[in-house]
């Protein structure tokens, strides 16, 4: 029996032993994996260091090769024709009335409103000249003041009819001078 246990326990020693020899083995072949994959990954990120530099390099000459042509697109002049002079403007009018209070809005919508616009440009370019107003109103306020002075000083009564003649006759009166004034700068020029 005790050959048995002997041999039991040899068997045991020798089965322990290259257990041993076993653990050892794949404990240096582990180890052999692992500076392998340290080397390996060290690679991968050389690699991947590489990619991102060239990366980082082809978008930026990108980015500038765009500023370059953006550069060169501002440097030509854009042209703006009535089209959008028109847009711009609808655009800005329609952002203030929006700010202004209901009863200013409606009046703008009213004032804004392109027959009545085109109407009053007209009407400013010609009608209502600085000029004709000015004489208008020098000669309605001298013409009033000496023909009320007469009317009392005689006895006639007033007529306020005049006051209307006296302001459009110093309007065409205003206009004629100041055409003349037009003509006279044009030839010296």
């Amino acid at each position: 029996m005790s050959e048995k246990i002997n041999h039991k326990s040899h068997e045991v020693h020798s089965n322990h032993e290259s257990h041993k020899e076993h653990n050892e083995k794949l404990k240096a072949h582990v180890e052999q994996r692992a500076k392998n994959a340290k080397h390996e990954h060290e690679d991968n990120i050389e690699k991947i260091r590489t990619n991102v530099e060239k990366e980082a390099h082809s978008k930026h000459e990108k980015s500038h090769k765009k500023h370059e042509k953006e550069l060169q697109e501002s440097e030509q002049p854009i042209l703006v024709n009535k089209e959008i002079k028109g847009i711009a403007y609808k655009r800005t009018l329609r952002k203030t009335q929006s700010k202004l209070p209901p009863v200013s809005r409606a009046f703008s919508k009213v004032i804004h409103n392109p027959m009545v616009d085109k109407t009053s440009e007209v009407a400013g370019k010609t009608v209502a000249r600085p000029s004709g107003i000015l004489f208008g109103g020098i000669f309605s306020f001298i013409g009033s003041s000496l023909f009320l002075w007469a009317a009392r000083h005689y006895g006639y009564e007033y007529n306020f009819l005049l006051f209307v003649i006296f302001f459009a006759g110093g309007f065409f009166v205003g206009l004629i001078i100041e055409l003349l004034i037009f003509s006279i700068r044009r030839k010296v020029k």
